[in-house]
């Protein structure tokens, strides 16, 4: 958590607190890397503490990294049922063999 408080600074015309969306008086929080504006110390921690949680930036990023889950999850399922038929098979073919009827 890195930040910087701007103290008499009017940030550019329109500049809004990237966490409840009002605009930003002549004092705001700064976030250090991502120069993220803020409009108090509370709205900074509201953001750092959501990004805890939700690490996410856009919708898209979180449907894409779900997705990605969901498919890996998929991939393990299916991979799971075609080792097991297969070892059906061939505990079926093997008991088939060892009683002569396909032999």
């Amino acid at each position: 958590m890195r930040f910087m408080l701007v103290n008499q600074e009017t940030p550019r015309l329109g500049a809004t607190c990237s966490a409840c969306a009002r605009p930003l008086g002549a004092s705001y929080l700064r976030h250090a890397s991502m120069q993220e504006r803020y409009c108090d110390y509370d709205c900074y921690r509201q953001q750092a503490t959501m990004e805890i949680f939700w690490p996410f930036r856009s919708s898209l990023e979180a449907i894409t990294a779900l997705t990605a889950i969901s498919a890996w999850s998929l991939m393990m399922q299916m991979g799971a049922l075609s080792r097991s038929l297969t070892e059906a098979y061939l505990r079926a073919h093997d008991l088939l063999t060892t009683e002569g009827g396909d032999g």
